[in-house]
């Protein structure tokens, strides 16, 4: 039944009888809601309404009240609900659309009741709200073609190619889709490692949506970059690259996208289509530049995504667009074991499908025939050494899940090394560029015995979730020493065996 609020916004009301009334209603600690609701009577957002929206919040409460009192968590649902109230500040049409609907009204507070992340989403963006009319919200599981078509619609409705609105639509896609992901997270339907797949197509989509945009944007400019020798001439192709998490589909929530950019462009004739021509070389810096700036741009929805070029050849001092036969020659000559890691975990993400496919067999090629591996045990097993002095925050009481010995980094590394080792005469297992797929690869080929590859993928998989629940709390990966201590020697066990000068046998 509705909460009878009696004469609760008249500032003459008696306290007591608005808790005698939250104490019928079945309110465990009446007195700490009445302080709650008296707090969000005296709030700036109920001085600001007009009448309309201060009815419409009238209209609301009792309902959604009466709905958290059946609540298995009362107070800490009502405090997330009474944030959310008061974030959507005037758009008082919400307050109507939640008291005239009771399904989208009991998704809300079902979604509360999974702590903090979501309701914050729904504060920190109130346009969510318009996500919990749809029914299926709670049911459907999202995937890539819903994503899709989601994406097309929303850039359709647009009524000029107005490259500002693009990327707010484009923002507001992303963020409603980074909800849908989150809600089948948290409430148990989705998997982790699918979680990563979700998270991954949705940049994948707006990474390609950015480079048609940016395209369109530089060749109004300059014209379409061709090139050829003589009188023949082609059009130019250019795709992206995505390392790190986004190639290895591993990203989060809040992950930045590392990006190369790469281009087929060859011949004495080099340049674009316009009435005043310039180099295509000019030309794709200007493209690269103005993608990554539409993907970091700052909207009136927020920004996409960080991103990060510095992967590309030569560092952060190279070209932001490099041919793909420069770049093939790179790895071949001139990479450091450390960069052919890199490469393991990259995909090619967007753009034209034939650069993809150029690029992913140089990727492999590189793999296969060109790593150190004379000196690729020494390499990792330093450079892995590295980075634990320069990025484990962990301490005597603290484990750091990522970075330190027996944790998430040495598993990545012990796969890495394994592929790079035997891509040679085993190329599948440098075909996938995820870290689960990478163990599964070399133990198919049984080149590691299944049971140490079970113990490794078990642990990462434990990993990772841990680290992926403390994001959500917006906490470091750091558990008690006393956490995963069968699970770090495990891994370390496998990593000493490995990684010693002599090795000592086949792994455990």
């Amino acid at each position: 039944m509705r909460v009878d609020l009696g004469r609760f916004w008249d500032s003459e009301a008696e306290v007591a009888a608005l808790e005698a009334a939250l104490a019928r209603a079945g309110f465990t600690d009446s007195g700490e809601v009445a302080r709650l609701l008296l707090e969000l009577r005296a709030s700036a957002l109920v001085r600001k309404l007009d009448e309309a929206g201060r009815r419409r919040l009238q209209a609301l409460l009792p309902a959604l009240l009466a709905d958290v009192a059946r609540s298995s968590a009362q107070l800490p649902v009502l405090r997330r609900v009474l944030n959310i109230i008061e974030a959507t500040g005037k758009r008082s049409a919400y307050f109507a659309l939640l008291a005239e609907n009771s399904a989208a009204r009991e998704r809300l507070i079902e979604l509360c009741r999974h702590g903090d992340f979501l309701a914050a989403q729904i504060a920190a963006h109130p346009l969510l709200l318009d996500e919990l009319i749809d029914e299926r919200l709670l049911s459907l599981l999202p995937t890539r073609a819903d994503f899709a078509r989601e994406l097309e619609s929303r850039l359709e409705q647009l009524q000029e190619d107005d490259p500002e609105q693009q990327v707010e639509a484009l923002r507001q896609f992303q963020r409603a889709a980074l909800f849908r992901v989150a809600v089948a997270d948290i409430t148990g339907a989705l998997p982790l490692m699918q979680v990563s797949d979700r998270l991954t197509d949705i940049a994948e989509l707006i990474v390609e949506r950015a480079m048609q945009l940016g395209w369109r944007q530089i060749t109004a400019q300059f014209g379409v970059p061709g090139c050829g020798d003589g009188a023949r001439s082609r059009p130019v192709n250019i795709c992206a690259a995505g390392y790190g998490k986004l190639g290895g589909m591993e990203l989060g929530y809040s992950s930045d996208l590392d990006l190369v950019f790469l281009h087929d462009s060859h011949g004495e004739r080099q340049e674009t289509s316009g009435a005043r021509p310039i180099d295509n070389q000019v030309f794709f810096v200007r493209l690269a530049q103005r993608i990554v700036h539409l993907l970091t741009m700052t909207s009136a929805a927020g920004r996409l995504y960080e991103v990060d070029v510095r992967l590309r050849p030569s560092g952060k001092g190279g070209l932001l667009v490099t041919n793909i036969e420069a770049f093939a020659e790179y790895q071949r000559q001139d990479a450091w074991t450390w960069e052919h890691q890199a490469l393991l975990h990259a995909r090619a993400v967007a753009g034209s499908p034939a650069l993809r496919a150029r690029f992913e067999a140089v990727r492999l090629e590189a793999l296969c025939n060109h790593v150190r591996r004379d000196t690729l045990r020494g390499e990792v097993r330093s450079m892995r050494a590295r980075m634990r002095r320069e990025l484990s925050r962990g301490d005597a009481a603290r484990f750091d899940i990522k970075q330190d010995p027996g944790g998430v980094a040495d598993i990545e590394f012990l796969a890495q090394y394994w592929a790079l080792k035997w891509a040679r005469e085993y190329p599948p297992v440098a075909m996938f560029s995820d870290t689960i797929r990478q163990l599964e690869s070399v133990a198919s080929a049984d080149l590691v015995p299944q049971a140490t590859v079970d113990v490794l993928t078990h642990a990462y998989r434990t990993y990772r979730a841990a680290a992926h629940r403390l994001s959500l709390d917006d906490a470091p990966a750091l558990a008690p020493v006393t956490d995963f201590k069968e699970t770090r020697a495990a891994v370390t066990r496998i990593w000493d065996a490995t990684m010693a000068d002599e090795p000592q046998g086949t792994p455990l």
